[in-house]
């Protein structure tokens, strides 16, 4: 029985033959004309960035399928993967941390994924900070191709069997088509499959069945991320055939306001006053984060202990840690009214801690501004925000401390005219 189990998950996992995608799955719009010319030169170097969430990050998945798929198929190139997936982040941290954690690496082809993490995220905030990864790539290289493709989760599940993209992809669609850029919605041929009963969209007591598709309705399992994968396969020889165009310069933005020129400002580079130290990688508090794309983080556990920065723009964040010991801290803007909050919620136990982004949530004027950061003395209810959630805090004294760690300050400063 075990061999034959064995069986019937290596056949759902040998590439399934697709469906020709639908005009809704797949869109060509201008290809990649870079990488079609590196493949035609067939030496050098392929540069392949991905950048997105959870579902781009893991291990052994689409991103890494196609990666190898790209060595295979072009096999006198030397393809280089700069794998920039951070778990349980949208496009608005993407965008800030684009040029850190991807353009630096001189991508030659850049595929994003933000699908599923900005579900919640409103639509016009969507296309800005879209299209600021788009204008900010551009202006790195204008050569670089980018690559839309779109995920699925349970909440956008009926939408596509209903035939239409959920809100957040019919968003990036929208910069997508501005900007000529080839997009794929991987959730098509799931939705196609689910309403055919061929595929279980969620069934986590089904582990090794070649038909689970994901066991919490958000990330695929092996056999879930083979398909993923195929509809990549199928569609890579049309997006590298010509006719093909390549860009030449920028049209005008979509929204005067993107997002092109967020960046993360690291808090070394920042003034601090108090008590403030570097925490060391293999920090307790930082198990669970993706080490590879942690700025240097710092930590203080001295009430009153405050950052200070200048900054020209109308959007101010901060990349923070959730861990037990996150704090509450306070963010004064001169002019505006104090905002308190805590990087802690329902997620965080002593053994996942992450990275998450917060935003100032009042709007700015477009100028200068000097912002000021404080731990504060009072403590987090955490097991509040636990019970919220419909969880309890196990072992409260390892909640116990009251610290602020942060590993960088997410601006988006004066936009292009």
């Amino acid at each position: 029985m075990r061999f034959l189990r064995h069986l019937l998950l290596a056949a759902a996992l040998a590439a399934p033959a697709l469906a020709q995608p639908s005009a809704t799955a797949f869109h060509r719009r201008g290809g990649l004309p870079h990488v079609a010319d590196i493949a035609t030169r067939g030496d050098g170097e392929l540069r392949v960035a991905y950048l997105g969430g959870s579902i781009t990050a893991a291990a052994n998945g689409w991103r890494s399928l196609t990666t190898a798929h790209l060595a295979a198929a072009y096999p006198k190139l030397h393809v280089v993967e700069i794998a920039a997936g951070l778990p349980g982040t949208g496009s608005d941290l993407g965008v800030c941390r684009l040029e850190r954690d991807v353009l630096r690496h001189r991508p030659d082809l850049l595929f994003v994924e933000f699908a599923v993490n900005d579900a919640s995220t409103p639509p016009d905030r969507i296309e800005r900070t879209m299209e600021g990864i788009v204008r900010q790539t551009r202006r790195a290289n204008p050569q670089t191709d980018i690559f839309f493709v779109y995920t699925v989760s349970t909440p956008g599940l009926p939408d596509l069997e209903a035939g239409r993209f959920p809100v957040a992809a019919t968003a990036m669609e929208r910069v997508a088509g501005h900007y000529a850029i080839p997009s794929l919605h991987f959730g098509v041929e799931i939705a196609r499959r689910v309403s055919a009963g061929t595929l279980l969209f969620k069934a986590p007591d089904a582990p090794d069945d070649p038909r689970t598709f994901s066991l919490d309705g958000v990330h695929p399992t092996a056999a879930g991320h083979r398909i993923y994968f195929a509809a990549i396969e199928q569609v890579w020889p049309t997006l590298v055939t010509a006719p093909a165009s390549k860009p030449t310069t920028l049209p005008a933005p979509l929204h005067a306001d993107n997002w092109s020129h967020a960046a993360l400002r690291e808090i070394g580079t920042v003034n601090r006053t108090g008590e403030w130290s570097l925490v060391s990688p293999d920090d307790p508090n930082l198990r669970g984060a993706t080490k590879a794309l942690l700025p240097p983080t710092w930590r203080t556990a001295e009430a009153g202990a405050a950052l200070t920065v200048e900054f020209s723009g109308r959007t101010f964040g901060l990349l923070g840690i959730a861990a037990p010991d996150s704090g509450q801290f306070r963010v004064t803007i001169e002019g505006e009214e104090p905002v308190t909050d805590t990087f802690f919620d329902h997620y965080v136990t002593p053994s996942f801690c992450r990275p998450r982004p917060w935003f100032y949530p009042r709007p700015l004027a477009d100028g200068p501004h000097r912002a000021r950061i404080d731990l504060l003395a009072e403590p987090v209810d955490k097991a509040a925000i636990k019970a919220k959630a419909g969880k309890t805090l196990a072992e409260p004294d390892r909640y116990a401390a009251n610290r602020l760690t942060l590993s960088g300050v997410l601006l988006v400063e004066s936009a292009e005219p």
